[in-house]
């Protein structure tokens, strides 16, 4: 089943009953997701390798609970990537034979409506709560695809500003990761 399958079998008030119980704190954006449930259902469906999983997940030291994530992947292995010599490591067999991971978020809603959702995902979720983290992911930088689209031209902007960068330019810009992860942990103290 794909998600414009599923969209096509569901209620609003149901989606909006799984939202409230999953993103209490977001009472002030239920009308913007019922404004995109609406709008899903004129979309038509782009046929995509993609797969959609519904997934519980937890970040120790970040998270404070689990969470549910939505996350694609179209059977590509980590050790396919072209960037896998830089991240991964070859001697890791269980890294480099798991199926690459992606996110989202960034991903036209057309594509998302043609994406087969994960069986076990279905099993595990209801079918509003399925759709309630969809919409939730895919309205994560916005309510309407053109600001979604500004939003990533603008991330992309500036990842190629960073490219662009001589080595010079990243020390006197850019803070090191672990710099980062320092200062967070000091500031937990």
């Amino acid at each position: 089943m794909n998600l414009r399958e599923l969209l096509g079998r569901a209620y609003w008030c149901d989606v909006k009953d799984s939202l409230v119980s999953a993103y209490p704190d977001h009472e002030n954006n239920y009308e913007g997701f019922e404004l995109v449930f609406m709008n899903l259902s004129s979309l038509v469906p782009c046929k995509t390798e993609m797969h959609l999983f519904v997934e519980e997940t937890f970040t120790e030291g970040i998270d404070d609970q689990p969470f549910v994530d939505i996350l694609g992947r179209n059977g590509t292995l980590n050790r396919d990537l072209p960037d896998f010599k830089f991240t991964g490591n070859p001697d890791h067999d269980e890294y480099a034979d798991s199926e690459t991971i992606y996110g989202l978020d960034f991903v036209p809603w057309e594509e998302w409506l043609g994406m087969e959702i994960d069986p076990e995902s279905l099993k595990n979720h209801t079918e509003s709560e399925i759709l309630a983290h969809c919409i939730w992911e895919m309205t994560f930088y916005g309510f309407n695809q053109t600001h979604i689209s500004e939003q990533k031209a603008e991330l992309d902007r500036r990842a190629e500003e960073i490219d662009n960068m001589t080595e010079e330019e990243r020390k006197e810009n850019l803070i090191p990761w672990e710099q980062v992860m320092k200062e967070l942990k000091q500031s937990e103290n």
